[in-house]
């Protein structure tokens, strides 16, 4: 799960405009209540048709509103969770966010909130929804934080290993269905039974939504493109002695897992390119729009070509917050950092040129681009690089656990 972009920005899928509908206007049947939240089947319908383009088959079967249902519990749960220890989404994150689905559909703040409004949508319910992704976010990067503590001893062992050098490139296109061990026994032979169903990927597909407890059980437990050096040690190690695409099952401290294989690939460039580079930003507002903030950012251009020292104009006119004070700099920028239209334009740019005015979802960029540099293989680098594989690896298990104990202390009440 990449919990990290540009800026050190969360970027959130947020549903399409239409599949979002209004509040209802008469009593809502109630499917299910948690702690104190209601689920309503109007939500439950909602979410299916956020979803259900990635749903394989596309259509609300009995086991596909199970899924939902309880995708939808342990939201509640979790943002439960983050209110009581005091965690709230800033305004600024909140407006930051809206505006960047704005921006998406080439819109102002005021365009966003009349299409909506012509939708039928409550922007103040709408607000609500985005609020309570952020705040989702920000509470599992904070159990992670809690949670997982890499000794520097892990990260030697890490280093010396093969999985270092052999994995970190390599990547698996896989499926996930996990069974859950509240009864071990009674695990195993549920995941026996599952595993002596699956004959093809489609099967796998319909016993992850019907049976699984994994987190994209709803999707056939699609967990996309995975770095090997990020998966759990024990998914390596089986996918190294694989022999057919179903893999398991494979017991682990959270359950018994079947993996399928979809795809592996094992990219062909091995030598990673870093790009120093600083960059202005000119953000749109509630005063000014995205065709007005790229007036400004045009303006700041002329400055740049009539001489005007880059990094001083960055720390009086640069809107970006994380690098301002330091002229615009950015560092040494290395590939999949930075949103794609920013990391194109900095590719197209010369060693000691200024970039022409570009549009990302943040607003309007100008860049210069100082240097290059094949990549950086310093100790410290490859350390912090070996703690991040390591927080992949374990991650997944540990949120898992941790909303294994927000079920077992909440009150939940499924209707029939």
């Amino acid at each position: 799960m990449k919990l990290f972009s540009f800026f050190s920005f969360i970027i959130l899928m947020f549903a399409p405009l239409q599949a979002i509908q209004a509040a209802p206007t008469k009593i809502d049947g109630i499917v299910a209540i948690v702690d104190s939240k209601a689920i309503l089947e109007s939500d439950i319908q909602t979410r299916f048709e956020v979803v259900k383009e990635r749903i394989p088959g596309g259509i609300m079967t009995d086991n596909i509103r199970r899924q939902i249902l309880n995708q939808m519990t342990d939201e509640a749960l979790q943002v439960n969770y983050a209110r009581k220890i005091g965690m709230r989404a800033s305004s600024s994150d909140v407006d930051n966010a809206i505006l960047g689905v704005a921006q998406k559909m080439n819109l102002n703040l005021q365009g966003l909130k009349q299409v909506l409004a012509q939708q039928g949508i409550d922007y103040a319910r709408y607000r609500g929804q985005i609020e309570q992704e952020i705040l989702i976010n920000n509470v599992k990067r904070e159990i992670i934080k809690k949670r997982i503590s890499i000794a520097q001893q892990e990260i030697d062992d890490y280093l010396s290993s093969d999985t270092s050098i052999s994995k970190e490139k390599d990547q698996v296109h896989l499926r996930h269905l996990l069974i859950r061990t509240k009864n071990p026994a009674q695990a195993k032979v549920e995941i026996d039974e599952i595993a002596a169903k699956i004959t093809s990927e489609g099967d796998f597909i319909q016993q992850a939504i019907a049976k699984s407890d994994g987190q994209f059980a709803i999707e056939g437990g699609d967990l996309g493109w995975r770095p090997l050096n990020q998966l759990p040690p024990l998914f390596v190690r089986a996918l190294d002695k694989q022999q057919s695409p179903l893999i398991g099952p494979l017991q682990s401290n959270a359950g018994f897992h079947l993996l399928w294989v979809i795809e592996k690939r094992s990219p062909s460039v091995t030598i990673q390119q870093q790009t120093k580079v600083r960059h202005i930003l000119v953000r749109p507002s509630e005063i000014r729009d995205m065709a007005q903030t790229k007036v400004v950012a045009d303006e700041l251009y002329k400055e740049l070509k009539a001489g005007t020292d880059f990094a001083q104009l960055a720390k009086q006119k640069s809107e970006d917050q994380g690098s301002t004070l330091q002229g615009g700099d950015l560092g040494w920028v290395t590939p999949g950092t930075m949103v794609s239209e920013f990391e194109n334009k900095m590719n197209q740019t010369n060693i000691g040129d200024i970039s022409t005015p570009f549009k990302t979802q943040f607003g309007w960029h100008i860049l210069e681009v100082e240097g290059r540099r094949k990549a950086d293989i310093s100790d410290k680098v490859k350390r912090a690089n070996a703690e991040q594989a390591l927080i992949a690896q374990k991650q997944d298990i540990v949120l898992g656990n941790w909303l294994e104990e927000l079920r077992a202390d909440a009150f939940i009440d499924i209707k029939q």
